[in-house]
C-alpha cells in the first residue's frame, strides 16, 4: 500500500513538474516571438509595427502579467481547482492588461496558453494527440458556457464567417501542430539555422492562421494578402534567398496598410513555448532572476546576427 502511495505521489510531482516547466516555455516563447525581427505589422526590436499605441517596453510588461498568470494558472490546477478558477484567472490577467497598458496586448495569448496548460493537465501526458483531444474537449466546454460577443474577434467572425480562435481551439491548435511545429522541424532539417526555422513558422502560420485581427483590420482583402505574402516568405526561406529584406518591405507596407498579424503572433509565441519545453530550441542567453525579458532580449538579438 506504501509503494502505491508513493508510486501516485511520484506521478503528481512528475505531472506537475511538467506543468511547471510548460509554464515557464511559454512565457519565454512569448518573448521570443516579441524580440523575432523584423516582423510584418508587429512590435520588434526595430520598431512598433502597426500599433501606434504600442512599444517594446508595453509589450515586455503585458509578457510579465502573462508569466504571472501561467504560475497561477500552475497553482490552480496543482490543487485540482474547478475549471472556472483557471478562467477566473483568466478574466482577472486581462483586466490586469487593460489597467496596466490600456490595451489588450496579449489577450488572445493568454487564452491559448492557458487553455494549452490545462489541456496537457488533463491529458496527463505530453504526447500531441491526447494533448489536443483534450483541447478540443475544453474549448467546446469554454465556448458552450461563455460568450464573446461584442470583441473586434467576435465581430470578424460574424461578419466574414471567419473560424478564429474559436475553430483554432476546437479543433485541437491545427495551426500549431500541424502548420508551425512541423515547419520548424522541416527548416532546421533542411538549413540547420534557428533564425531562418523561426521565420519558417512565422511564414507558415501567415497562410494558415484564421487571424481576425487581420480581417478586423483589413477585411479579406488583407487577409488573403497575408496569405500570399507568406507563401513567398516561405518560398524565399527555402532557397536562403533574401527573406530579410522582403520581411523588411512587408513591415513598411502593412504599416502604411495599417494591417497586423495579432492572432499569427500568439500562436507563433505559443510554437516557440512548445520547441522550448521540448528542448528543441536551446536558452537564448542566461535568464535571471528579475530580468528574463532583458536576457531573452539579448539572445534573441544575438540569434537575429547568425546566418
Amino acid at each position: 500500500m506504501r509503494s502505491m502511495k508513493r508510486s501516485a505521489k511520484s506521478m503528481n510531482s512528475s505531472r506537475h513538474s511538467g506543468l511547471e516547466s510548460l509554464a515557464r516555455a511559454l512565457a519565454r516563447g512569448a518573448s521570443m516571438e516579441l524580440y523575432l525581427t523584423p516582423k510584418p505589422g508587429l512590435v520588434d526590436l526595430i520598431d512598433n509595427g502597426s500599433h501606434p499605441d504600442l512599444s517594446l517596453a508595453a509589450m515586455e510588461q503585458s509578457i510579465g502579467i502573462v508569466a504571472e498568470y501561467l504560475k497561477e494558472i500552475v497553482v490552480s490546477l496543482k490543487s485540482d481547482e474547478p475549471f472556472l478558477c483557471q478562467k477566473i484567472l483568466a478574466v482577472q490577467a486581462e483586466r490586469r492588461l487593460y489597467d496596466e497598458l490600456g490595451t489588450n496586448t496579449h489577450k488572445g495569448y493568454i487564452f491559448l496558453s492557458g487553455m494549452l496548460l490545462i489541456a496537457r493537465h488533463r491529458a496527463g501526458t505530453s504526447e500531441g494527440l491526447a494533448i489536443r483531444q483534450s483541447l478540443s474537449s475544453i474549448s467546446a466546454e469554454f465556448f458552450s458556457a461563455s460568450a464573446a460577443e461584442g470583441t473586434n474577434g467576435d465581430k470578424a467572425r460574424r461578419k466574414f464567417n471567419a473560424g478564429g480562435i474559436v475553430r483554432e481551439a476546437i479543433e485541437g491548435y491545427p495551426s500549431l501542430f500541424d502548420e508551425a511545429l512541423p515547419a520548424f522541424r522541416k527548416a532546421m532539417a533542411r538549413h540547420r539555422n534557428v533564425k531562418m526555422a523561426s521565420f519558417a513558422m512565422l511564414a507558415r502560420l501567415m497562410q494558415t492562421v484564421d487571424d481576425t485581427t487581420t480581417l478586423h483590420r483589413a477585411g479579406l482583402a488583407g487577409r488573403e494578402k497575408v496569405r500570399c505574402d507568406g507563401a513567398v516568405l516561405e518560398a524565399l526561406i527555402a532557397r536562403g534567398d533574401g527573406f530579410i529584406p522582403y520581411l523588411e518591405e512587408l513591415n513598411r507596407e502593412y504599416r502604411r496598410l495599417n494591417i497586423t498579424i495579432g492572432g499569427v503572433a500568439d500562436m507563433l509565441g505559443i510554437a516557440f513555448g512548445c520547441l522550448l519545453e521540448e528542448g528543441a530550441i536551446g536558452a537564448m542567453g542566461a535568464m535571471t532572476q528579475g530580468n528574463e525579458c532583458l536576457a531573452e532580449r539579448a539572445g534573441m538579438a544575438q540569434l537575429q546576427g547568425t546566418n
